[in-house]
């Protein structure tokens, strides 16, 4: 019997986290480990394992190894140290490093380690300065890719054996279909409440449509001083753990992305992103009403397993809304076909694509049980 695959997985993150960062990389390193794989997830700082397995809903147990002590927001120059910190541990020959640190990958590439560096984003700063200094230079022929989106290498132009695209993901056990919506004629969001996500046009439309509730789940503290509706609630963040409980008492899920939606810090994301909540709601068998955006529509198809509706365009949304509350045949196959869609996106096979893909290209020496 042969060892089993070590996985050192990388990430900025103080743990636990409210980002959608920390539930991709807290889920990725739990399907690995569910795949028999040895995984280890190495962080800035995480505080009560217990606690953090509890709020991700983590079933399959991985190491998560903290650099730092304490609490810390890294810029460039502790982002070199987070690395270095990790790179003179020793490591076995063999063990594969997927990264989410720009800076972590580029040093790894100069100690020959076999490193994937998973981008959802364009790089910025400095980050970008190295990166393409490192490029230039021919030093970063030992790094391979996962890109969110195809539009991602377009920027970079990988060569086509040395990148994987993949979208985001969901865990298809953390949802059950037993509970009878309980909020009828009640619209719901669940997410940040970043630029570009849509909350102003959610706050709009409750007042053309004063007959039909409006939840929102995120940072409440952003929005509740500018709802003078009745008709909308804000509602505290919720653990990844609680999502899917709350979301089986809604029946309509909605997505108003923006034409320029902002992630973390100054990122704009509005080419690339490919949004966890999107799979949370097809999971939950909702009426996903979304806007009409070129980056997620080789998933959300209109009138197959969603509605797509013309961005900012409030009447068109509201006729929408108003029809996604009768109770037809229609509603029920954009649910039926919304969760079919996503079967085909579920941690386990994004973690079995990675390794079959790279395997393929033998970077990586399988050596599963």
């Amino acid at each position: 019997m042969q060892e089993k695959k070590e996985i050192f997985y990388i990430a900025e993150l103080n743990l636990p986290s409210k980002s959608a960062y920390s539930i991709h990389v807290m889920k990725m390193c739990e399907a690995f480990s569910k795949l028999k794989y040895n995984v280890s997830l190495i962080v800035i700082n995480s505080k009560n394992i217990n606690q953090i397995n509890k709020i991700y809903n983590i079933n399959y147990k991985f190491n998560i190894l903290s650099i730092f002590n304490n609490f810390i927001l890294l810029n460039f120059i502790l982002r070199i140290i987070f690395s270095l910190k990790i790179l003179i541990r020793k490591f076995d020959i063999n063990a594969l490093f997927i990264s989410r640190s720009i800076i972590f990958s580029l040093m790894a590439c100069l100690l020959k380690k076999k490193i994937i560096l998973e981008l959802h984003h364009e790089i910025t700063g400095f980050s970008k300065i190295m990166y393409w200094l490192f490029k230039s230079l021919n030093l970063i022929e030992n790094l391979n890719f996962i890109f969110l989106n195809k539009n991602l290498n377009q920027i970079y132009k990988i060569k086509e054996k040395n990148f994987l695209i993949l979208d985001d993901a969901v865990n298809l056990r953390d949802f059950n279909h037993k509970n009878v919506p309980k909020h009828k004629k009640t619209c719901v969001y669940i997410g940040s409440f970043f630029e570009g996500k849509g909350i102003e046009q959610i706050l709009r439309l409750a007042k053309k449509n004063k007959e039909i509730s409006f939840h929102l789940y995120g940072e409440k503290k952003y929005f509740k001083s500018k709802n003078k509706t009745r008709n909308v609630k804000f509602f505290d963040y919720v653990t990844y753990s609680k999502i899917p409980n709350t979301l089986s008492k809604y029946e309509v899920a909605l997505m108003p992305y923006q034409k320029k939606v902002k992630g973390r810090g100054s990122i704009y994301i509005q080419e690339y992103m490919s949004p966890l909540k999107m799979f949370d709601y097809m999971a939950a068998k909702m009426i996903i009403i979304a806007s009409d955006l070129l980056v997620y529509k080789h998933i959300l198809k209109n009138n197959f397993n969603c509605r797509l509706v013309n961005v900012n365009d409030d009447e068109e949304w509201s006729k929408v809304i108003q029809y996604s509350f009768k109770n037809n045949t229609e509603n029920k196959y954009l649910k039926a076909n919304a969760y079919k869609t996503v079967k085909k996106y579920t941690w386990d096979n994004r973690c079995k694509h990675i390794m079959r893909f790279f395997t393929k290209i033998n970077y990586i020496n399988s050596s599963k049980n």
